[in-house]
């Protein structure tokens, strides 16, 4: 619908989303010279706070992401993982048998919390499991001796051990082994094992854990993340139960992050936010919970406080979380703009300000569509459908932009509105993107 104010010096275009304006202002703008109105945007609508009680109740404050042991209330999407580990330990131990069970994934998908939540929920349920003692072993950066002498300073906990320590720290190989054997024969304590980040373990020496493990009757839980190294493949016939865990979807990981921000701050977190860590993490790595968590820990300075961040400071921390993040450097990006026709760089330079002055994290196909129809009437252009998908494709193709997960339109909508995602998002600091193009203009 269209509004004039009675003096015509204001045209008001109103829809279901959004407010713009076309105010008369002066021949010059931004370094070229096309018509006498600016495209004005949007005012910043009011940020969503997630609802807490939908998430947890069980505000726990920053050791929820900056305890590497931390176990959430509920582990959200791994029932099945969960049950599965608890039946066979559950059965083992009802039986007396020992184990060696396998978790594979990549790191942060979250094998060691469905570990450690299991061993918990164990010694909470199974009287029997409370004679059992548990020790976990990071094997990350550990020689095979750094190893075994970490299992050895378990045992000493033990209360009918009391080994001497001193006297074996530079012990060879072969004597500490000689001696890890003999404290296993002699463990009146029945034992879980955790090993984690075993692909740091030659694989032919950890194979010897596991038989020994066998021996002595010891269950023992490895993790491996698959990405690092295939080399522990040679072990997978030495493990009882081998499970290999999945990536969660973009509403899965969503709803995690919402878990971790509400344990984290008593103030809450904004959905969006949440929303456009996920998205970032989709598009710059895999999808998994610990690097958001990682990205959090980043954050925290800035969200304890319940302050407001722009989506581009967030851009620049997780350039730092993800190797893959990277654009091409300014000088390319100005090339290749340069080199399109002016609709598209006029098209960026609205949606740029589009992003700086309303700090949203996202902008909808509609508001994109009236970004380039103002566009084109800047020009003179006739607007073409097909024209403006083309337009956002190549933007999505040189990274400047990308479409979110959050919400993918099925066909019926597809058709009508011709982009397949509602929402967008940028990636690249808007400022960054006005200055290339305030460049561009100033040389035309």
């Amino acid at each position: 619908m269209l509004i004039f104010s009675h003096n015509f010096q204001s045209l008001q275009l109103i829809n279901h989303f959004s407010f713009y304006f076309l105010l008369p202002i002066t021949w010059e703008w931004v370094g070229f010279k096309y018509k006498d109105y600016k495209f004005l945007l949007k005012t910043k609508p009011e940020k969503k706070m997630i609802d807490i009680t939908s998430i947890c109740n069980d505000y726990v404050g920053p050791r929820a992401i900056f305890d590497p042991n931390f176990i959430p209330p509920q582990i959200f999407f791994r029932k099945n993982e969960q049950n599965s580990l608890y039946s066979i330990l559950n059965d083992s131990i009802a039986d007396e048998f020992s184990l060696n069970i396998l978790y594979q994934g990549i790191q942060g998908i979250g094998k060691k919390v469905i570990v450690n939540r299991v061993l918990e929920d164990l010694s909470i349920r199974n009287e029997d499991f409370k004679s059992f003692q548990k020790f976990n072993i990071d094997c990350k950066e550990k020689s095979f001796e750094d190893l075994v002498f970490s299992l050895l300073v378990e045992f000493n906990r033990l209360p009918d051990f009391n080994f001497k320590l001193d006297p074996i720290l530079n012990s060879s190989f072969s004597q500490l082994w000689s001696i890890l054997k003999l404290a296993s024969r002699k463990l009146n304590s029945n034992l879980v094992l955790v090993f984690n980040n075993i692909e740091y373990v030659d694989p032919g020496y950890f194979k010897k854990i596991l038989h020994l493990g066998k021996e002595m009757k010891i269950t023992i839980i490895s993790t491996v993340n698959r990405i690092l190294r295939t080399s522990t493949l040679e072990l997978l016939s030495s493990f009882d139960l081998k499970n290999k865990l999945n990536y969660f979807s973009y509403k899965e990981l969503n709803h995690i992050l919402e878990q971790m921000g509400h344990l984290t701050f008593v103030n809450g977190i904004e959905s969006e936010t949440i929303e456009f860590i996920s998205d970032l993490i989709f598009e710059h790595y895999v999808p998994v919970p610990g690097k958001g968590i990682a990205i959090l820990r980043d954050l925290y300075p800035f969200l304890i406080d319940k302050k407001l961040i722009d989506h581009y400071k967030i851009l620049e921390i997780c350039q730092q979380q993800f190797d893959s993040f990277q654009l091409s450097d300014e000088f390319n990006i100005f090339n290749y703009i340069a080199e399109e026709d002016l609709l598209m760089t006029i098209f960026l330079d609205n949606l740029s300000n589009y992003f700086l002055k309303t700090s949203n994290y996202y902008i909808s196909s509609t508001e994109l569509k009236e970004i380039y129809d103002i566009s084109c009437e800047t020009l003179d252009y006739e607007k073409n459908s097909n024209e403006f998908v083309n337009l956002i494709a190549k933007i999505q193709r040189i990274g400047l932009l990308n479409s979110s997960r959050k919400t993918i339109k099925d066909k019926s909508i597809r058709f009508k509105k011709f982009l397949e995602c509602e929402y967008y998002f940028m990636n690249i600091n808007p400022s960054q993107l006005k200055t290339i193009v305030d460049t561009i203009f100033g040389n035309i």
